[in-house]
């Protein structure tokens, strides 16, 4: 159900949370002169060149060009988007956000907040229990006997659900929760038995705490201690939360907000399928470790990892299970961009790494140690190598046929992908694995997609280049007219404002440039509307400056100090109003010249009606011409 901030609540919000105080959470922060500086935490430096301003209530990097307010700050911190940012900002310094909510919005809002609370209040219930109390010595001792630490258990947040009917339904009853609030939050359930009763979903479990992108409790994932338990008899070994109103195994992943940072240094994530195994590696020292609630990984999850990282390690053991997983995974992958390929030009480099037969990721490296686990990521293969290999490996019977069955196999799959390079990549492999010619195979692909009236597009075709890019950190001197402008149409200064205001996009040049100068006008359009008196400096909201490449410029205008006196202020914004209008004259006069030179030559060898047409057309842009460089030239030298 989507939501909506209430006007001006972003405002409100970085009213309360001060820049200084909530940056210096994360970075050693030193008073210099009017700011504080330190060291930047979004380049590698020695020398501080991150400055916050606490009166501006910004910062910026003079080393990488970072920068904006608190909750850009949040969001490049914590990887996280717009909304979130806001939502992690507002639990840090403690303010209740208001939002645009509908009646039936209002009271949804109402119950995911409930389960929220029994969530949190759970992850508290089931720790005190494995911690403080006699049942939870046999499951602490068995967490220690796997060889995990008290300090990583305690990290984890670890805890234990005792092997009674309703201990914990009791508990959040009794602290006002109603039964049906226990119900929807997927830990207790009602009973088919006696009316209106309610009873524990967890008992005689280890639990592990599952929280969302931006560390909210959402539910647990619950494991047997012994399989000869009285749970264990009745029960799976390991159960989850169900899906509720916060809860979505295909939308989450485990350990996801703790290890997103980690991701992001090592600019690469490790799937493995366990909690335990996530535990093991953390403990390990591998932090960049989540898992995939107990799904093949889904379309959803791959969006949220490929926020952090293009480089994805799906990790199995060799048994049939873990390879019938890989698969499952692979099939998922596809469907995340509909073909396998699609992630290569999207830049996913997602590769398979097994283990010997018996190991999961935990007892591995709890076992071998690190350093063999890390040979294994090492030696991950390639997506398309991995399922080429599992493909053959199923068909490989040993007798003469089985040839015939795996090129057959291997030419369906081949077929669903969309590059041509791939493709052409696969064959080779494949003709290489079974032995048989590429142009044999080749052939066979397509027969069987003309019969099945298909068609492989080269998705090289569909990149389009993107003529307006310039370099990245260099402003040229005609950008710098046009960063001037915005810098004055921000700051509400100059008595050419107006001038400026009345001006089209096409009079700035360059696509961020060209889209903030958009942005701004609406802007100062909606606040103006009814008489009202428009605010300077214009303040933008991050969420509406969606392009990080227009952000980073609005942020660097603000930050930016105005380089001219009182008395300088208006000729100056005189100077640039007269600045970009010759610019764009000067590029529409060469325009002219152009079309002109080509009615000229389109000239030669036409009728003497068509000639006519092209005269009239040419007359027409001298007049322009004319009347261009007359304007030009009432408006002086340019001065840039």
């Amino acid at each position: 159900m989507s939501k909506s901030l209430k006007e001006g609540e972003v405002e409100e919000l970085k009213s309360h949370a001060d820049i200084h105080n909530v940056i210096s959470g994360y970075v050693n922060l030193k008073k210099s002169g009017k700011s504080y500086s330190g060291l930047c935490p979004f380049h590698k430096e020695k020398t501080p060149s991150f400055s916050v301003d606490q009166t501006k209530q910004l910062y910026h990097c003079f080393g990488c060009g970072e920068g904006g307010d608190i909750i850009s700050f949040v969001e490049k911190m914590e990887n996280m988007d717009f909304i979130e940012a806001v939502e992690f900002l507002a639990n840090k310094v403690g303010y209740k956000l208001k939002y645009n909510l509908s009646g039936a919005s209002r009271e949804y809002g109402k119950i995911r907040n409930k389960l929220y609370e029994i969530n949190e209040l759970a992850k508290k219930y089931y720790q005190f229990i494995l911690f403080n109390s006699k049942a939870g010595k046999i499951p602490l001792g068995y967490l220690k006997k796997r060889g995990f630490s008290e300090e990583t258990v305690k990290e984890f947040e670890v805890g234990y659900s005792m092997d009674l009917w309703d201990n914990f339904t009791n508990f959040i009853l009794k602290r006002g929760f109603k039964p049906k609030e226990a119900i929807d939050s997927g830990l207790a359930i009602e009973s088919t038995r006696k009316k209106g009763a309610v009873y524990d979903r967890f008992r005689g479990r280890i639990m592990f705490p599952i929280e969302d992108i931006i560390g909210k409790p959402i539910g647990f994932g619950g494991r047997i201690i012994t399989e000869n338990s009285k749970t264990a008899r009745q029960s799976a070994k390991y159960i989850n939360t169900p899906e509720t109103r916060v809860y979505s195994k295909s939308k989450n992943i485990y350990r996801i907000y703790q290890a997103k940072n980690h991701i992001v240094d090592m600019d690469e994530v490790l799937i493995v399928e366990g909690y335990t195994d996530v535990m093991a590696l953390y403990q390990s020292g591998i932090k960049n470790a989540v898992a995939s609630l107990g799904t093949a990984l889904t379309s959803d999850q791959i969006k949220i990892l490929g926020r952090f990282t293009k480089n994805i390690i799906l990790m199995f053991d060799s048994d049939q299970a873990g390879m019938n997983a890989s698969l499952k995974g692979m099939e998922r992958l596809r469907e995340y961009n509909e073909r396998l390929d699609l992630y290569f030009e999207s830049n996913l480099n997602i590769k398979v790494a097994i283990l010997e037969k018996g190991y999961d990721p935990a007892e591995f490296i709890l076992k071998k140690g690190k350093q063999a686990f890390t040979k294994k990521i090492e030696d991950a293969q390639n997506i398309i190598d991995f399922t080429i290999e599992i493909i053959l490996v199923r068909y490989d019977t040993g007798d003469r046929s089985w040839k015939l069955s795996a090129s057959d196999s291997m030419i369906d799959f081949i077929s669903t992908l969309s590059s041509s390079i791939i493709q052409e990549e696969c064959i080779k492999k494949v003709a290489q694995k079974l032995n048989l010619k590429e142009n044999l195979l080749l052939e066979e692909m397509r027969k069987k997609e003309m019969a099945q009236g298909s068609s492989v597009k080269n998705y090289w075709n569909s990149i389009k280049e993107d003529k307006n890019r310039i370099e990245k950190g260099k402003i040229t001197p005609l950008k710098k007219v046009e960063i001037e402008a915005l810098k004055l149409i921000i700051n509400g200064l100059g008595e050419k404002l107006d001038g400026l205001l009345e001006l089209g996009p096409q009079y700035f040049r360059f696509e961020d440039t060209r889209e903030l100068f958009s942005i701004l006008k609406k802007e100062i359009s909606r606040s103006g509307e009814g008489n009202k008196k428009v605010n300077f400096p214009i303040k933008i909201s991050s969420g509406v400056l969606e392009n990080k490449e227009v952000r980073k410029l609005y942020n660097f205008i603000l930050f930016s100090e105005l380089h001219y006196s009182d008395d300088e202020i208006d000729p100056a914004s005189t100077e640039i109003l007269n600045n970009l209008k010759k610019i764009h004259l000067s590029e529409e006069i060469e325009y002219v010249r152009k079309k002109m030179l080509e009615y000229e030559d389109a000239k030669r060898g036409s009728s003497d009606e068509e000639i006519e047409k092209l005269d009239r057309k040419y007359d027409n842009l001298y007049q322009r011409l004319i009347k261009l460089e007359q304007e030009k030239q009432k408006l002086g030298i340019i001065n840039i």
